[in-house]
């Protein structure tokens, strides 16, 4: 389950070709370059400094030049030829109220990025903004502007975390930080740029990225609907770990309860010894058991051997819990991505 969303901006939240076009027209007429506006695109996303000299072959002393004449123009008129994709604004409203943390990375100056999200109103929806200091090449690769957002974060579990953009360098920035990418397909780079780039998934339009950042949420609705089928998931984050808020305790009790467990359909349940859990490859005290667990056989042998048992879904990176932490049988979820090979 992903709980911190890191969104790149050009292509991605705005469709800002426009704006980004004229402002490189700008700077490269400054030198007696005519250039064809549709070859322009290519310039949509990737760092300036990288794309003048890849494309044109700038000296340092003219992508000094090449920059300022495209600030010169963006400052001006470039950051309002942007517009909000459509349907963006509702996306960002349901991660929010699904308990995400949500961030910019953008290797665009941070202070143009604050300004257009605030422009559209959609900075309100962002934890942080984060973006290329201004005059530092190197603060504006995305690998480093990804791993400066992250530092907002007050969670330890970087593995929680996941970038969605619509260009190669979102894609190698976000592996170069460790984190897992989801291309967009109706930004500036196709299928084929993202897939070559190593893109962990793909999404088309702006129904499938939700499907995508909520799908684990939704899943987590589906397991907690056993146990109280009024409840609804509510945010309650701690160290990694999902419950049902305002406390994990299940409204099901005594022998509904063990009549919800014994129905649950599930693929694996495991079991931890006590003073194993947060290690990076945890200790299981049995194997993974393929069969299924009973409510007595949880309560007799979990709880009073002060062990963990999980229930491990196929579909599901996150799983039922039954006594983690000593809080009963009840909906509450924890990431175990790493069992040792169960």
């Amino acid at each position: 389950m992903w709980n911190i969303i890191l969104f790149d901006l050009d292509g991605t939240l705005t469709d800002s070709k426009d704006g980004i076009i004229n402002s490189v027209l700008n700077a490269l007429n400054h030198f007696g370059i005519q250039a064809e506006r549709e070859n322009m695109l290519r310039f949509v996303g990737p760092p300036l400094h990288e794309s003048f000299q890849e494309y044109y072959g700038f000296s340092q002393e003219q992508i000094d030049i090449g920059i300022e004449k495209f600030r010169e123009y963006f400052n001006a008129k470039g950051w309002l030829e942007n517009l909000p994709y459509p349907g963006i604004e509702d996306l960002l409203k349901d991660l929010k109220a699904a308990g995400k943390t949500l961030l910019v990375a953008t290797s665009k100056p941070e202070q143009f990025a604050v300004r257009i999200l605030e422009h559209f109103g959609l900075a309100q929806y962002f934890d942080h903004i984060c973006g290329a200091p201004v005059n530092e090449q190197q603060g504006a690769r995305k690998s480093r502007v990804i791993e400066n957002a992250l530092s907002y974060c007050s969670t330890p579990w970087q593995s929680d975390a996941v970038m969605v953009g619509d260009r190669r360098h979102d894609v190698t920035g976000a592996h170069e930080a460790n984190l897992p990418v989801i291309g967009v397909l109706y930004g500036y780079g196709d299928r084929e740029e993202l897939e070559e780039a190593g893109a962990d998934y793909i999404a088309a339009d702006l129904t499938e990225l939700k499907d995508l950042l909520l799908y684990d949420t939704r899943t987590a609705e589906r397991w907690v609907q056993v146990f109280d089928p009024k409840g609804v998931l509510k945010p309650g984050w701690w160290f990694g770990c999902v419950f049902t808020a305002p406390d994990p305790v299940p409204h099901l009790e005594g022998d509904e309860a063990r009549a919800a467990f014994n129905a649950l359909e599930y693929d694996t349940a495991v079991i931890f010894r006590e003073g194993t859990m947060g290690t990076v490859r945890p200790h299981i005290a049995l194997p993974g058991i393929t069969a299924k667990v009973s409510a007595d056989w949880a309560e007799q042998t979990a709880f009073c051997q002060d062990t963990d048992l999980f229930i491990t879904d196929r579909e599901f990176r996150w799983t039922f819990a039954v006594n983690h932490e000593g809080w009963g049988p009840g909906p509450y979820f924890c990431r175990i991505d790493d069992l040792g090979g169960n």
